[in-house]
């Protein structure tokens, strides 16, 4: 039962800094404002644009 509760613990505090760190909407925070520090979904969605661009 103490396992259930840890696991239970631990995947509410994962889901939580993920959630806060992708999926919420403030002014100027989250992925969106890290271009420069190089955050891994925002390289990708560069490269994308960049390579449909070149397609077009």
């Amino acid at each position: 039962m103490a396992t259930l509760i840890i696991a239970v613990i631990i995947f509410a505090a994962v889901g939580f800094v993920v959630y806060n760190r992708f999926f919420r909407k403030r002014n100027g925070e989250g992925c969106k404002s890290c271009g420069d520090s190089g955050c891994p979904l925002y390289d990708q969605a560069q490269a994308l644009q960049q390579n449909n661009k070149k397609h077009a």
